[in-house]
């Protein structure tokens, strides 16, 4: 692909060139967002006769390496958009370049809605064998019918300051986190060149607000850094682009409305508050997002009440078990086996026991994302006859009579009656509290050079880049909780084995999300969990299956299921080998190292 990046490097710069010029020609005292929208409409207009352009050379069956090259231009022109449309319009947003996978409503399991767009596109026009003009065109009719749409749509587009600056700032979170991971272009991994397309519209998107120099310097300075690059995607240093490029323009951007006293938008869609000056500033999180409504605030007391019940016995059927026998403080809140028993110790449990570390950062909790809210799941584990077995009557009538337990329970709610309500909402605020996002890596992002060795830096690289982990593991919590609004949590089949014998490997039988709903493409789909904390939290996968993190590294190296030989006509990963070198490998391992922090949570905890 190196050879089409030039020509369409100059082909952008001489377009982004002939815009700014135009737009920033008008009179500074002019409204931001009258240029925004001037600036869109210009790019609605380019993008739809681009689509147009693509469609007739397929329709004309042009050389293939012809219709690729219009495929990345429309791409490239979608990009100088894609922060406005994903803002205001995104469910046509989903249309043009959502994931290419398939969904399915619970009323109509064995109906899947396929997807459309150019992912789906690209996997027909860089078919390595012989492509296949007529399902090209059948998905350029797709997008040029959601292009046409934008057009209709601009007319309601409401743009302020505010929104203008918000989305821009959730565009450069997207491009972080899967843009230059090759989540939407995974095939011809075009992904830098798309990175400087977006920088390059920020820069002129930022340009159209006045008296914003530092913010103006901070994004050239960032599309200088991706115009020199050379390489090619694998080699591209994605730390660094985004530790001292990315983050510091997020940084800009947020003391421009301070300085200007230009509010942030008020909205609830979100899990990283409006208001964070970049993706992984310490507070960027605002985990009432993943709170139920009613859910009272978590004060220290209430905190303090969740972790005497987290440790209390009473809660279990037997008098015996509580929160803390499986989920052990001193193992990152796991138990160390593959799989624990039931409560009788009759039999061993279905899956795996998770850490509850950073349990809150995400919309859906169990493997297989039965449950939305931590209250919920507290409920589900300490009523389930396998777990715990107890009776929420038996727990209240219990507590009620113990007037030491009541006394700390007055303290944090200032009530002296138990209930089932406020034991799950206590248990659930201290699980909360479990957050420890003070790794190295975290303190690396937040400016701390020296808090990543090299090894770990060429981790991350590799992380991010040749082993595709961060096209499912997404920053900052690197789980499967899609950025940049984290509200929907992807789950993925993997084709992970009963067991660790891969020369005659058998697959897991565990149906995983299909024994919900029985969506057929769910058949064997589990929650993507975090990796953080995972060099300290073996065994792994949904059975524990594999002891080592070197082992699960050589699952994925090899293709999952399908590189031990397995025929999982869904399994969302991908089949090829990933091709790790030994040195790879160990830099991978070492980065999953620097997601460490077991102790963060405890100053939290001191603080409140």
């Amino acid at each position: 692909m190196n050879r089409h990046w030039i020509k369409l490097k100059v082909l952008l710069a001489i377009a982004v060139l002939v815009v700014a010029t135009a737009l920033l020609s008008a009179e500074r005292q002019n409204d931001p967002a009258a240029l925004v929208k001037r600036y869109y409409s210009q790019q609605v207009d380019s993008l739809q006769q681009q689509v147009n352009l693509l469609k007739k050379m397929i329709t004309d069956r042009a050389p293939q390496a012809r219709v690729q090259e219009a495929f990345l231009q429309s791409r490239l022109i979608y990009k100088r958009i894609e922060c406005l449309v994903e803002y205001h319009f995104p469910e046509t947003a989903l249309k043009i370049n959502g994931p290419n996978l398939l969904e399915a409503e619970v009323s109509e399991p064995e109906q899947p809605i396929y997807p459309t767009g150019f992912q789906v596109l690209e996997e027909v026009v860089f078919a390595e064998d012989t492509w296949e003009p007529k399902a090209a065109i059948t998905e350029v009719d797709g997008i040029i019918f959601a292009v046409n749409r934008l057009k209709t749509q601009q007319a309601n587009m409401s743009l302020t300051r505010s929104s203008v600056l918000d989305a821009v700032k959730l565009n450069l979170y997207r491009l972080i986190t899967r843009g230059i991971s090759g989540f939407d272009v995974p095939v011809a991994l075009n992904s830098i060149p798309e990175a400087e397309t977006t920088i390059a519209s920020t820069v002129t998107l930022l340009g159209m607000f006045p008296e914003a120099e530092a913010m103006h310097r901070s994004a050239q300075q960032t599309l200088s850094y991706l115009q020199q690059y050379r390489g090619v995607f694998n080699e591209f240093d994605r730390a660094v682009f985004i530790s001292k490029y990315v983050n510091p323009l997020c940084v800009s951007m947020y003391q421009y409305q301070v300085d200007h006293a230009i509010p942030f938008v008020q909205t609830h869609n979100r899990a990283i508050a409006a208001n964070a000056p970049h993706l992984f500033s310490e507070d960027a999180y605002d985990l009432t997002f993943y709170t139920p409504a009613g859910a009272p605030r978590p004060t220290a007391a209430i905190i303090d009440l969740g972790k005497q019940l987290f440790n209390d016995t009473r809660l279990s059927a037997t008098g015996k078990r509580s929160c803390a026998s499986c989920h052990m403080a001193d193992k990152a809140f796991t138990d160390g086996l593959a799989l624990n028993e039931t409560i009788a110790g009759d039999r061993k449990l279905l899956r795996n026991t998770p850490t509850l570390l950073n349990a809150a950062y995400q919309p859906v909790q169990f493997l297989d994302s039965r449950i939305s809210f931590l209250e919920d799941q507290v409920h589900d584990v300490i009523a389930n006859p396998a777990e715990m077995g107890g009776a929420f009557e038996h727990i209240v009538a219990g507590y009620n009579k113990d007037k030491t337990f009541r006394k700390s329970y007055q303290q944090a709610y200032g009530k002296t009656s138990v209930t089932a309500a406020n034991i799950k909402y206590a248990l659930a605020a201290y699980v909360r509290a479990l957050t420890a996002m003070n790794s190295p890596f975290d303190r690396y992002m937040r400016g701390d050079e020296q808090a990543m060795t090299a090894q770990e830096i060429s981790g991350f690289n590799i992380f991010m880049g040749k082993a595709k982990c961060g096209t499912c593991h997404f920053m900052p919590a690197f789980n499967g909780s899609v950025p940049p609004y984290f509200e929907k949590m992807e789950s993925e089949v993997l084709g992970v084995p009963k067991t660790s014998d891969t020369l005659n490997a058998v697959l897991d039988a565990d149906s995983g999300k299909y024994h919900l709903y029985k969506i057929p493409h769910q058949l064997h789909s589990f929650k993507t969990t975090s990796v953080r904390n995972a060099a300290v939290t073996a065994p792994y996968m949904h059975n524990g299956v594999f002891t080592t993190l070197r082992e699960v590294i050589d699952f994925y190296n090899r293709g999952g299921g399908a590189g031990l030989g397995f025929e999982l006509e869904n399994q969302t990963l991908p089949p090829d080998p990933l091709g790790l070198s030994e040195r790879e490998k160990k830099d991978l391992e070492a980065f999953i190292g620097a997601l460490t922090d077991t102790t963060s949570y405890k100053q939290k905890i001191i603080r409140l």
